[in-house]
């Protein structure tokens, strides 16, 4: 059976309102309202399960400010479920409130269907010039009317087309050593697709042949965690149906929020169904995010070149406080030669993105975003590192807005691809050098000093 609203109740008694959350809460350091930090939340929450409160607009409010980002969670004494507590508060409001006119558009039209989810995004990267212009420098796009987007939010652009539709169903490599498939996200394929065109080329100079399913769809996050559960229910069964028919080792993410959502949510979300309970729990324990999977690979350093540049790396939320992946794409950047890796102080603070928070709540996911990009400035980075779309797009707003200097912003993949490319373009270079000038050691030092060619200078 289905969980009530009202049996969380033994959850929220749990909260000894000691106040541990309020040091890590990013909504309660720019706002400083009891009613917005988790404990406050909680109480909020359990006056609703007691009949003392009612679902007011100031409550669906305050329970719309979380981030989900788990920080609150991670530091409560008690292990309060606070993020389940408030997408459970939510779940109760689309029960008894329904969902806004936007929303069911969005979510049971669009996302759940597939087929015009596609034909949707499909669309708007052809028409996309007549709603956004091109940001500053050339860089992204700004709305050119607010439609329910902040006018001053730097966006990244739609791909010309799908990732997807770049490759075929199975990106084949001769004498494979494994074989998984890759759930690619909402963002990847349909904006970052050089995310995706990495992760592919990554693996498959590894040896792995990748498996992209054509059917696969959103993961649901945004539905599920906006109350929606009927529709989440749909989707999560048909990603499963997908993934499950692939004779895979196992089912790569490159996002954050997509893992945590096929490793640990499906089973959460499908635990009463007599079908899918068990299958959800299989898939669960075949997903590995692109770091975790990269480390697995024998020989993986060995292809790397010199990038000699320096590096910081943010840590997506879900990522590190869902997955538990933190040390991983660090043991990647580090690993490449030359690479300067500056820690943040902070670098598994929230950036304040959290999905379609940071378009209702633009201006204060501002606030957050700010104190991610002082963080940022102060490691004289030239490269921010992630591993999470909603976070380099929002980061990449907020360096737009206040960067001290130019930082380009990549996945983990991206900056492992260019050291991979950095090497195979030296060694071509190396070779044709070689065998223009063999034995002929007066006509190479003759160009050396005319010309000093790429790739030679410091041999």
């Amino acid at each position: 059976m289905e969980r009530s609203f009202k049996s969380w109740e033994k959850e929220v008694i749990r909260c000894i309102r000691c106040g541990a959350c309020q040091n890590v809460c990013p909504v309660f350091k720019e706002l400083q309202a009891e009613s917005t930090v988790a404990r406050g939340r909680v109480k909020l929450i359990r006056g609703v399960i007691d009949h003392e409160l009612e679902l007011t607009e100031g409550f669906i409010d305050k329970m719309s400010l979380c981030l989900m980002c788990k920080a609150c969670v991670v530091n409560c004494p008690s292990g309060v479920k606070v993020d389940k507590l408030v997408e459970a508060a939510r779940k109760e409001i689309t029960e008894k409130k329904g969902l806004s006119l936007l929303k069911n558009l969005i979510f049971r039209l669009v996302l759940k269907n597939r087929w015009v989810f596609n034909t949707c995004l499909r669309t708007g990267s052809v028409f996309q010039g007549l709603v956004f212009r091109k940001g500053p420098n050339g860089q992204g796009m700004l709305p050119r009317m607010s439609l329910g987007i902040d006018k001053r939010r730097l966006l990244s652009p739609l791909a010309p087309k799908p990732f997807k539709s770049m490759y075929s169903e199975v990106a084949k490599v001769p004498a494979a050593t494994r074989r998984v498939a890759f759930f690619t996200g909402c963002m990847i394929n349909y904006i970052y697709t050089d995310t995706g065109r990495a992760v592919i080329n990554v693996l498959k100079r590894n040896g792995v042949e990748v498996v992209i399913p054509a059917l696969q769809n959103c993961c649901g996050t945004p539905v599920r965690i906006n109350g929606d559960y009927e529709t989440a229910k749909v989707m999560a069964r048909a990603n499963i149906d997908v993934f499950l028919k692939e004779e895979v080792d196992a089912v790569v993410v490159a996002c954050g929020t997509c893992g945590l959502s096929l490793k640990e949510e499906y089973a959460e979300l499908l635990e009463d169904d007599p079908i899918y309970a068990e299958k959800a729990k299989k898939l669960g324990g075949m997903v590995k995010d692109f770091t975790e999977l990269v480390l697995s690979l024998e020989g993986f350093r060995d292809k790397m070149g010199c990038l000699p540049i320096k590096v910081t790396y943010h840590d997506p939320c879900h990522l590190v406080r869902g997955l538990k992946v933190r040390e991983q794409p660090r043991q990647i950047i580090r690993s490449i030669p030359g690479i300067d890796f500056k820690e943040m102080n902070k670098p598994d603070t929230c950036c304040g993105s959290g999905g379609s928070f940071s378009l209702y709540h633009y201006e204060l996911s501002t606030k957050i975003n700010d104190h991610k990009v002082e963080d940022i400035n102060q490691t004289g980075a030239d490269v921010l590192v992630t591993g999470c779309s909603a976070c380099r797009m929002h980061i990449a707003d907020g360096l737009n807005r206040q960067a001290e200097h130019p930082v380009q912003v990549m996945h983990t993949a991206q900056l492992l691809e260019m050291s991979y490319e950095a090497k195979e373009f030296k060694e071509e270079k190396d070779t044709k050098w070689n065998k223009k000038y063999k034995g002929n050691q007066e006509n190479m030092l003759k160009d050396l000093v005319e010309i000093e060619p790429e790739g030679v200078k410091d041999e």
